[in-house]
Order: C-alpha cells, then structure tokens, then sequence
C-alpha cells in the first residue's frame, strides 16, 4: 500500500519534492546587531559567525506545486561542526503548504503571517510583516550606490524537532543541512534601506538590537529547492 507524502491521506497539503522556484523576488537588509543579541536567536548547537544578520521579504511568484505565496524573515550566519552557513532563525509565510512544507521537511521556524511586498517606483520597494495585528517588519529599499561585504548565507543549518504525541520529548532532534539547486540570478540592485523591527505575541523581532544597517539589496532568483541532508540526530543527547 503506498503512501501519502504528507497528510491528510485523502488530499495531501503539499507534494513530494523537488519545487521549482521561478522569478523570485528578495528584499534583503542587512544589519550589524547588538553585542550578544543574536546568540539568544540560536539553538544551543550553532556558534554564531560574525554580528550581521539578514531581514528579508520575499514574493514567489511561481513556486511550482506550491503556487504563489509571500515569505519574510530572520536569518544568523552561524558554523556547526565544521560547516559555516546561517540558520533561518524566525519565518513568516502567508500560505498553510508553504508552513508545513518547510517545517516538517527541513526544519524552517514557519509562521503564518500577512506578508506584503509591493514595487512602490523606479525600482524602489517596501514590505511589511504583520502577524496578529502585529507589524513586526516595516521595510523600504531605495536603488543606488551601496557595494558591501555580505555574509555567507548557504548552506542553511536548521534544527528539525517535533515533539512526541504522549509528551515525552521529541520524536525527533536533528541537525539539517538546504542547500539550493541550480540556483540562478537574473537581477541584483544595491541600494540604500530602512527598517523598522517591532515585538508582536512570541515574535521579539526588536531585540535583535539592530544597530546600523551595513548594506541591502533586491534580487531575482530560479533555484530548486529539493531534499535537504540530516547531518546529525541529536535525539536523547543534551
């Protein structure tokens, strides 16, 4: 008897693997943050790299089976064992197969949110992040001068857990590593940005500290996002 590759078995909410990923649209901000901020983001296994992260929005316009949805979030470069990469360390999507997909798969921190990315003029962007009635990210990109050193962000390494039915501890704790296929740009303008980081209910977005913003950018990307690699089971270790 086959299997479904998610649930509910009658109608699955999200296919198996790979997704295609065509004309996405990324707006990064990149920020120095206060001294000792960014550990607290961190699972206990992650050594932080450096004191810049990354605040993004995002818009897929064509995600294969999983259509078109809008994405934002956090993301810490970090080093585990040996491999340097970043850690999504806060998510936010605006559709439920794009959250589970990235949880149950690969470990992504997932929440729903409404997520706006909106071409405002002349290349220029904004995105906002509510969550609740939140506003957790307020974002502006303005196109211009702006080269800057920008931290290694691949491969991602996330902790993939799910707690166990009958309350004694995980099913599973693991060490997962992404990396993207076939990974394309096709547009990077740099620029100058602003942006605003509130609190919400459990999204403490504004204690990351940020201090300055150390660059930004927008990009155009096709890549294949397809099955990530379990690195490590720390399952019953402390």
């Amino acid at each position: 008897m086959s299997r479904p590759y998610s649930i509910p078995h009658i109608a699955p909410l999200y296919q198996a693997l790979p997704y295609h990923y065509r004309n996405v649209r990324k707006v990064s901000v990149f920020g120095r943050c206060a001294p000792g901020a960014l550990e607290k983001f961190l699972p206990s296994e992650f050594q932080l790299v450096g004191d810049v992260c990354e605040i993004f929005v995002m818009v897929a316009p064509d995600a294969g089976p999983l259509g078109h949805y809008t994405e934002a979030g956090v993301v810490i470069p970090v080093r585990y064992d040996g491999i340097v990469g970043a850690h999504v360390a806060l998510e936010y999507v605006s559709s439920d197969d794009s959250l589970s997909a990235g949880r149950e798969i690969w470990g992504y921190p997932k929440k729903i949110a409404e997520v706006d990315v909106r071409e405002t003029a002349n290349n220029a962007f904004a995105g906002t992040v509510v969550r609740r009635g939140h506003t957790l990210i307020d974002m502006t990109f303005t196109p211009g001068d702006g080269a800057f050193d920008k931290p290694q962000m691949q491969p991602r390494l996330q902790i993939k857990t799910f707690p166990a039915a009958d309350g004694n501890g995980a099913d599973y704790y693991q060490v997962i590593r992404n990396d993207l296929a076939d990974l394309t740009v096709t547009d990077r303008v740099v620029g100058a940005a602003d942006v605003k980081l509130k609190n919400g209910d459990n999204d403490p977005l504004a204690d990351l500290g940020l201090i300055e913003i150390t660059g930004a950018e927008t990009t155009v990307t096709d890549f294949l996002l397809t099955t990530g690699k379990i690195i490590a089971d720390l399952n019953g270790t402390s």
